[in-house]
């Protein structure tokens, strides 16, 4: 969703989901031992792109955008689900071209960077012995290309 500014500036909000699964910790298979391991995140960006003045069908644009991402961990040890959340801060920066083929459709490329500072989570086992456990990782960073078609109404 956005709205454009003027001719070369929009604002515009962005929000997706990101899966993870992890199958090893070291060498070990997380399935053999009955546990798994998943995060989520799902970022919440406020962006500002600006659109290269260009001539013909053609368009491009940059675009820069900050906000947060939620991140949910998963940890399935031995048939119980331990979860927490938690949400830090998150930017991104993106680049594309437009190939406009009428007045309403184009086709275009596209390429993502979305990153975001280190997420930590809190997990705590239910029963006797009760065991903490408190995961630290560093900030995901993910590169993504897009293709797209674009209908205006």
């Amino acid at each position: 969703m956005g709205y454009n500014i003027n001719q070369s500036l929009a604002a515009e909000f962005d929000t997706g989901l990101l899966w993870n699964s992890a199958d090893k910790i070291g060498t070990n298979s997380l399935s053999s031992i009955g546990q798994s391991f998943d995060t989520y995140t799902i970022p919440v960006l406020a962006n500002l792109i600006y659109r290269i003045p260009m001539k013909g069908p053609w368009s491009s644009y940059v675009g820069l955008g900050v906000g947060g991402a939620a991140t949910i961990l998963v940890f399935n040890l031995n048939g119980s689900d331990l979860t927490d959340c938690n949400f830090v801060f998150a930017y991104q920066a993106e680049a594309g071209l437009r190939y406009k083929l009428s007045q309403n459709a184009s086709l275009g490329i596209a390429y993502d960077f979305l990153g975001t500072t280190d997420p930590g989570w809190n997990l705590q086992t239910i029963g006797a012995p009760t065991t903490f456990y408190h995961l630290k990782e560093k900030g995901f960073y993910t590169h993504s290309i897009t293709l797209s078609f674009t209908w205006d109404f």
